[in-house]
């Protein structure tokens, strides 16, 4: 038995060593991408940026393996703890961004603020959460549970790219306007509003998901506690999210609406989705309320 939790224990420190070298090359690629950013500002030169994206493939290569082999050792997908609910957020970001970085090769603005966001995230996971494998909570036992994350979780980070991509148009729109044009900054000017048009399509395809998310997570609350929906901190603090989007979606529909209110209601979703997912327990603990999504 003791030779069971030794080797176990050496395992977690080798994934623990291999989960810090992925980390730091989630970090440099930000700093890298940091950097194109700045350079773009002055003058044309995207081998920064072609680096940062080679970096952060080779990170995901490396958290992928991580992600498999924990998902190999538990027999199920690896969502069951905060930990690894973190880590399955950072990863889906940064699979997505290169998904989309393949359409605009020389446009590294969005990779800041999606890395910049997976590293807290991983921070968030190593520093506080407990990367030790434990056995399932019997409210987490049911297939709804892992549906509702994984779909969640694929939303979430469509909503990341996306709205980093439309905080990205209006930073390169106001210094474009005032300095260089937009082909300074990678983007052709063929492609500017097709390049706008991409947080709008992400956000389509992220609306659905996070709809079935919704419904999965209540079909998922019904078999746990019993009933659907028990207006829970992090239940609400999901629908404001879905209102959100939704609004972005009725206002880009809109031409009069689009510039203004339409990012404007993206940007507020943005900031809803992450106030859901990393601060609601905080905000929880800070209130003094009860949330049946502790774990």
């Amino acid at each position: 038995m003791e030779q069971v939790f030794t080797t176990e224990g050496s395992l977690l420190t080798l994934e623990l060593r291999v989960f810090s070298a992925v980390i730091a090359l989630y970090v440099l690629s930000c700093v890298l991408h940091i950097s194109q950013a700045g350079i773009s500002v002055f003058f044309r030169n995207f081998l920064v940026g072609r680096a940062a994206t080679n970096l952060l493939l080779l990170a995901v290569i490396g958290h992928t393996i991580l992600i498999l082999i924990r998902g190999v050792e538990q027999g199920q997908p690896p969502v069951q703890s905060k930990y690894e609910c973190l880590s399955w957020f950072a990863w889906c970001n940064c699979i997505t961004y290169l998904y989309i970085r393949r359409r605009w090769s020389d446009l590294s603005m969005p990779g800041i603020f999606v890395t910049m966001l997976s590293i807290a995230a991983l921070f968030l996971a190593v520093n506080k959460y407990s990367p030790v494998v434990t056995p399932i909570a019997p409210a987490l036992q049911s297939p709804w549970y892992f549906w509702h994350v994984l779909i969640a979780f694929g939303a979430y980070a469509v909503f990341v790219v996306g709205c980093s991509v439309e905080l990205s148009y209006l930073i390169i729109k106001a210094l474009g306007s005032a300095k260089r044009s937009w082909e300074d900054f990678g983007l052709p000017s063929a492609d500017v509003e097709t390049f706008h048009g991409l947080s709008y399509k992400l956000i389509l395809l992220g609306f659905p998901l996070l709809t079935f998310g919704i419904i999965s997570g209540a079909a998922w609350a019904d078999q746990a506690w019993g009933r659907y929906w028990s207006w829970d901190p992090f239940e609400i603090l999901s629908m404001i999210t879905w209102t959100s989007f939704g609004m972005y979606l009725h206002s880009m529909s809109i031409p009069k609406w689009r510039n203004v209110w339409g990012s404007t209601f993206c940007l507020m979703g943005f900031v809803a989705m992450l106030i859901t997912f990393m601060g609601s327990g905080f905000l929880t603990r800070l209130f003094g309320l009860y949330s049946m999504h502790a774990y």
